[in-house]
C-alpha cells in the first residue's frame, strides 16, 4: 500500500502549485505546438523575392513567428522608452 504523506503535497506539488496562470498557459501552448510541429512534417516550397527554398511546413511557420516575436519585443522596448 501506498501512503500519502501527513504534511500535505511533496515538493513537486508545492512546485506545481505554485506555477502561475501564465506559466500553466505557455506550456500549454508548448504542448499544442510540439503535436503541431509533429503533424505538419510535409515539405513545402516557399517562394519570397527572387529566392525559392523546400522546408517543412514547421519550420517555415516557426520562422515567422520568431519574426513577430521580435518585432513586438523591439515596438514594445521603445513604447516601454516613452513612458
Amino acid at each position: 500500500m501506498t501512503r500519502t504523506p501527513a504534511g500535505g503535497p511533496g515538493p513537486f506539488g508545492r512546485w506545481l502549485a505554485s506555477l502561475s496562470p501564465r506559466v500553466w498557459i505557455a506550456l500549454a501552448l508548448a504542448v499544442l505546438g510540439a503535436f503541431f510541429i509533429a503533424q505538419n512534417r510535409v515539405p513545402v516550397r516557399i517562394r519570397w523575392l527572387t529566392f525559392t527554398v523546400t522546408s517543412p511546413l514547421w519550420i517555415a511557420l516557426l520562422a515567422v513567428m520568431l519574426v513577430g516575436v521580435i518585432i513586438g519585443l523591439l515596438l514594445r522596448r521603445r513604447s516601454a522608452k516613452r513612458r
